[in-house]
């Protein structure tokens, strides 16, 4: 197999298909999809940083008022009470 010749084929890189999206598509394109996924998430959000600035208003009195553990324990705090929903959210859509 001395001298045999292999051809590569050499894939296109992002701003290649960016470009082509355009050309083709327009630039609306590049937003498909984006309502839906803004409504999904932007509720989510709200409750996320809700959520935390409620425990760290609470936590403020417990520690050093914007200390580290204050962060912390907001975070936790937060993760936990935005968790649960979604877990049983989630147990409640695969069960059926």
């Amino acid at each position: 197999m001395a001298g045999a010749s292999v051809n590569r084929v050499v894939s296109p890189g992002p701003l290649h298909c960016l470009k082509a999206i355009l050309e083709k598509e327009g630039p609306r394109s590049l937003f498909r999809g984006l309502g839906p996924n803004l409504v999904g998430v932007a509720p989510s959000r709200a409750i996320y940083f809700a959520a935390y600035s409620n425990c760290k208003e609470k936590l403020n009195g417990v520690f050093d008022p914007d200390s580290t553990q204050v962060h912390m324990a907001s975070a936790a705090c937060n993760g936990i009470c935005v968790s649960l929903p979604n877990k049983q959210i989630n147990v409640k859509s695969m069960s059926k």
